[in-house]
């Protein structure tokens, strides 16, 4: 062990721990450190900030920063900013927004409001590419390859995913 090799970790039964997980479970952790520098103590308000507040709401306002009072962990300062034309708007609606993100944390973490107008954050762009409408003969040959399959759920999964990688190329399915 301590000759500078790596074993991986398993449990008592000898089974390997870890495995495939979801990027969305890690991405917290990667996230919060970036969240904290602006004083949310975790990435949750400006992550689900649309879930929070409504995707209407969500495209006319966003977190800036959490200011809690030093050494306590509630009475906190929510400080937003908003696009200039709605900014009385949620001023009017600051108790509603201040009751919901106190849900969505679970304690009253959040007593005030305060708002400040300018230009939102640019909504982060896809790195997806295009997908290509398929052909009928294309998703056939997707169909015909994977008809093998007794699983109908991993067949559909499989199907699906031929599709998606079959919209993502530029070229022709193969014949």
């Amino acid at each position: 062990m301590g000759d500078g090799t790596t074993e991986a970790k398993t449990t008592k039964a000898g089974a390997r721990r870890g495995g495939m997980r979801a990027l969305s479970r890690l991405a917290p952790a990667l996230t919060d450190p970036l969240f904290r520098r602006r004083g949310f103590v975790e990435g949750r308000i400006p992550r689900d900030w649309p879930q929070i507040v409504g995707a209407e709401l969500a495209g006319a306002c966003a977190p800036e920063a959490l200011d809690f009072p030093r050494g306590r962990r509630d009475g906190a300062t929510l400080r937003v900013v908003a696009v200039p034309g709605r900014a009385l708007e949620i001023q009017h609606l600051a108790t509603q927004i201040i009751e919901r993100v106190n849900g969505h944390f679970g304690w009253a973490a959040v007593a005030r409001l305060t708002i400040r107008q300018g230009v939102l954050p640019a909504a982060a762009k896809s790195s997806r590419p295009a997908l290509r409408r398929l052909q009928e003969r294309e998703k056939t040959a997707i169909r015909d390859r994977v008809d093998g399959v007794r699983d109908p759920d991993l067949r559909g999964r499989l199907t699906a995913l031929g599709e998606a990688l079959a919209a993502r190329s530029e070229g022709k399915a193969e014949k």
